[in-house]
């Protein structure tokens, strides 16, 4: 049977939070400007990794993504005929599945070779926790590294607004990535990277995304289309990557 999707919740009352409000029919959020520096300083700053003083996943991710071109929230060769579109929020458990079961298979037999490419379209309609660390992946991408940090932390996902995405794990993972961890703070408090955030969920709402993840397809310059994998087994993204690269 198909993973079912982690779906947003209701629309809620959001009282002075500045950073998240709900918005367009599927429930997603936007991010706005006003207040973000507030929640990126604040919460607690020690512990990581679910609770764990220390952190998984580094090595793994810089080995499967090692060499691989990036631009930012993009995977890949820029001249791939295919890309692929993934849907998600960085606390959501199914996403972390997906991460953990298609992604590495879809990357060394489709990405790696040059024949697909990968964007990925951060949401953030879990709770602060989803928030800081969709700011924090979207700074690593200044650097880099946004699929190495993304990968990272979803192998050090824990439990749902737990306060887990602390400025101690984030550190920590930008130490293990070699990336500049001044400038990762600096950047995750941009005003460039809260509209690279508000347009990325602007785009959820105007595909009105049901639940993470969620998979479109674009071949070329064409409209993306929604493809449903029958589960997270690489199998079931060859047919239908297979199917775009050779229409």
């Amino acid at each position: 049977m198909p993973p079912k999707p982690r779906k947003p919740p209701p629309r809620k009352q959001s009282g002075n939070r500045n950073l998240l409000i709900a918005a367009g029919a599927a429930a997603a959020v936007v991010l706005v400007l006003v207040g973000a520096s507030l929640l990126l300083r604040g919460g607690d700053s020690s512990g990581g990794g679910g609770g764990s003083g220390g952190v998984t996943g580094i090595e793994e991710a810089a080995t499967l993504l090692d060499g691989i071109p990036q631009d930012r929230a993009v995977l890949g060769a820029p001249k791939a005929k295919v890309t692929l579109i993934q849907f998600e929020d960085l606390q959501c458990p199914i996403c972390r599945r997906y991460q953990a079961e298609g992604f590495p298979g879809v990357v060394e037999s489709y990405v790696r070779p040059g024949k697909v490419k990968l964007r990925m379209v951060g949401m953030a309609f879990i709770g602060p926790d989803s928030e800081k660390a969709l700011l924090y992946t979207l700074a690593a991408g200044e650097q880099g590294k946004l699929w190495q940090f993304q990968d990272a932390l979803y192998a050090n996902q824990g439990e749902e607004n737990s306060g887990w995405v602390t400025d101690a794990l984030l550190e920590k993972i930008a130490t293990g990535l070699g990336l500049d961890w001044a400038k990762l703070k600096k950047d995750a408090d941009s005003a460039v990277t809260l509209q690279q955030a508000n347009s990325m969920a602007d785009e959820a709402n105007q595909k009105q995304i049901q639940g993470t993840p969620a998979f479109y397809v674009q071949v070329g310059d064409q409209q993306p289309y929604q493809v449903n994998p029958s589960s997270f087994d690489p199998s079931a993204f060859a047919s239908i990557l297979d199917d775009a690269l050779s229409s």
